[in-house]
């Protein structure tokens, strides 16, 4: 098989932890061949989208984790499969990608298909599923944030389009009310406003799904001093059983998922609350595989064969 995967700059990647470049390694240890392509080299002529790639091996070496073995413009169609792994936001380049992305033929298969990419917003896709969600407000007025506020006393407030846990701030009545002016950019972006959940002190659970099916899932901790979890913000991973609460959110999920053509998926709980929903470019498949000694990697590609 031939793999093609739209992703940030390959001298960006941190190979002891990155996602895709650990997929990538499993596509490559099971013989197939692999590409890089940046999303701003993408053109379509007519009905054949095509871009300029380069064909690579991973190398395990921190400082060098790609070796480049040729460069050339293909047509996507001619690969089995394409993985959309770009990192958020999902900005208007994003969403133009997922557009041109669905003009390859049924032969090649995009993960995670693009109209699913577009229709579940990270954040607001687990707001499918109100019974298991926090009390939510998705709001562009900071007048709006504060009458929640007096309902709920202290919100966890955060953009829409954010990641990797940037951009998010914690609110409650007496608190400058700078911060909901700046959050919204004085009215122009819509942000989320939950509840606060004082169980986020005790980290929160990233949940890793193949085919609507549970892989396993991991217990992000914040550093000392620090009240964010996300391991972009200096969280921690560390081994979590899931509990019946934790299946029960992801059988829940299981047919929206498939049913968006959701092939491999992170989700989110603090508590026994659902967060969020991680359909770009989920992580955390490294520590996973390492925790329970096993070759997830592998298993995601071997679902694809």
């Amino acid at each position: 098989m031939q793999h093609a995967f739209i992703m940030d700059p390959l001298e960006g990647v941190k190979s002891w932890k990155d996602t895709t470049w650990f997929l990538m390694k499993a596509c490559q240890e099971r013989g197939h061949r692999v590409c890089y392509l940046d999303q701003r080299s993408l053109w379509l002529d007519h009905d054949q989208l095509y871009s300029k790639v380069q064909w690579v091996r991973t190398v395990d070496d921190r400082d060098h984790p790609f070796e480049i073995e040729s460069e050339e413009v293909i047509a996507l169609s001619q690969t089995d499969a394409v993985w959309l792994r770009t990192d958020p936001p999902f900005d208007r380049r994003y969403f133009y990608t997922t557009l041109l992305l669905d003009r390859l033929p049924a032969s090649t298969r995009v993960l995670n298909q693009p109209q699913g990419v577009r229709n579940w917003n990270e954040k607001l896709a687990a707001l499918e599923f109100p019974e298991f969600t926090p009390q939510t407000v998705i709001s562009n007025s900071a007048d709006e944030i504060k009458r929640f506020a007096e309902e709920q006393g202290k919100l966890t407030v955060k953009p829409v389009d954010g990641f990797g846990g940037k951009g998010i701030v914690f609110f409650e009545l007496g608190d400058d009310e700078t911060v909901l002016k700046q959050a919204t950019h004085d009215g122009a972006h819509w942000v989320v406003a939950q509840e606060y959940l004082p169980e986020a002190s005790a980290g929160d659970k990233r949940i890793l799904m193949l085919e609507g099916k549970v892989l396993g899932g991991i217990l992000r901790m914040h550093a000392d001093g620090a009240e964010l979890n996300n391991l972009d913000q200096g969280g921690s991973a560390h081994p979590v059983d899931l509990n019946d609460h934790d299946l029960k959110i992801c059988a829940a999920l299981t047919p929206k998922l498939r049913e968006q053509g959701i092939f491999f998926v992170g989700i989110d709980i603090i508590g026994d609350k659902l967060i969020e929903v991680n359909v770009t470019s989920p992580t955390g498949l490294q520590e996973l595989s390492r925790f329970h000694d096993k070759e997830y990697h592998h298993q995601i590609i071997a679902a694809l064969e």
